[in-house]
C-alpha cells in the first residue's frame, strides 16, 4: 500500500546478526500449510523513466530519494536525485520480499490443549542448538478456536527458556484486551513468568467452549529468541511505558483450595 509524502508508515523491525530468515520446517503437517513458499513476493526487474515523467509534468518539483544504508551498526544517508529502483536486469538468490499475513495458513488443535505458538511461526532463524531459535517470527491471526469444553483456549500461564517480544498490528489480542493497543508491545524475558491478565483469565475460564469460535478481533505477533534481549536507555525511559505492567495479574485468585 502506497503512501504519500505527507504521511508515515509505522512497524516493528527485527534484526539478526547471524543466519537468515527460512520457512519453518512443517515435520507432519507435509508439503502445505503455515507461510506458503508461493505466497512470498520479490521483486522484478523495472526501468523508472523519472526523466520523461518529469518531461511530461514540467511544473512538478523534481523528486529526490533518500537512501538509507546501515553498515557496522551506523546508519548512513544520500540524497539521490535518481531512483533507487531503477534495476534493468538482476541475477541472484538474495533479494528483498514482502508476504502478506492474511495469507497464513493457521494449524490449531481440533480436540484438546492450547498448542506451543511454534505452530504459528511465519519465519524463522535456526540456532546451533537443537530446539530453539535464534529469532522466530511468529503471528496469531485471525483463526478458529475447536478445543473442547476442558480446555483453557487463551495460552496458559507459563515460563520457559526463549525470550518473548510481543506486539499488537490491529485490533485486540485475546489474552490481554485492556491496555495492549496497536503499536504497542511487551517483553518477557526468558524464564519470566507470564500469561493472560486476571479478566481474560476469568472470562475464558466461565466461558461455553462446547463449540468452535472464530477469533478474528486482530492480529499479534511474536519476536521469540533464545537470547536475553536487554532494553534501551530510550525504552526504560519513555513516557509510554507501563510501570504498572504486573497488576494486571493482581486479580487471580487462588483456585485449588475450596
Amino acid at each position: 500500500e502506497s503512501e504519500s509524502e505527507s504521511e508515515s508508515a509505522r512497524g516493528y523491525i527485527l534484526e539478526v546478526f547471524e543466519g537468515h530468515f527460512d520457512l519453518p520446517e512443517l515435520g507432519p503437517i507435509g508439503s502445505n500449510g503455515l507461510a506458503n513458499a508461493r505466497d512470498f513476493l520479490i521483486p522484478t526487474a523495472a526501468f523508472d523513466n523519472e526523466k520523461e515523467e518529469q518531461q511530461q509534468q514540467q511544473q512538478q518539483q523534481r523528486r529526490r530519494h533518500v537512501i538509507l544504508n546501515k553498515f557496522g551498526n551506523t546508519l548512513f544517508r544520500r540524497d539521490s536525485p535518481c531512483s533507487p529502483f531503477n534495476a534493468v536486469a538482476w541475477h541472484g538468490n538474495y533479494v528483498p520480499f514482502k508476504y502478506n499475513l492474511e495469507h497464513f495458513c493457521a494449524m490449531n488443535s481440533v480436540t484438546y490443549d492450547h498448542p506451543d505458538p511454534s505452530i504459528y511461526t511465519v519465519l524463522t532463524v535456526p540456532s546451533l542448538e537443537s530446539g530453539t531459535a535464534l529469532a522466530d517470527f511468529v503471528i496469531f491471526p485471525p483463526r478458529i478456536m475447536a478445543t473442547d469444553n476442558g480446555t483453557f483456549r487463551p495460552p496458559w500461564f507459563h515460563r520457559n527458556c526463549m525470550s518473548e517480544f510481543m506486539g499488537l498490528i490491529e485490533g485486540q489480542y485475546d489474552a490481554k484486551k485492556e491496555g495492549f493497543v496497536p503499536g504497542g508491545c511487551s517483553l518477557h524475558n526468558m524464564m519470566t513468568s507470564h500469561g493472560p491478565d486476571a479478566e481474560a483469565f476469568q472470562a475464558a475460564t466461565k466461558k461455553d467452549c462446547s463449540m468452535p469460535e472464530m477469533f478474528d478481533a486482530g492480529i499479534a505477533f511474536m519476536f521469540e529468541t533464545k537470547c536475553l534481549l536487554k532494553l534501551t536507555k530510550f525504552a526504560m525511559n519513555s513516557k509510554e511505558r507501563d510501570e504498572d505492567y504486573a497488576m494486571c495479574w493482581e486479580g487471580l485468585e487462588t483456585n485449588f483450595c475450596e
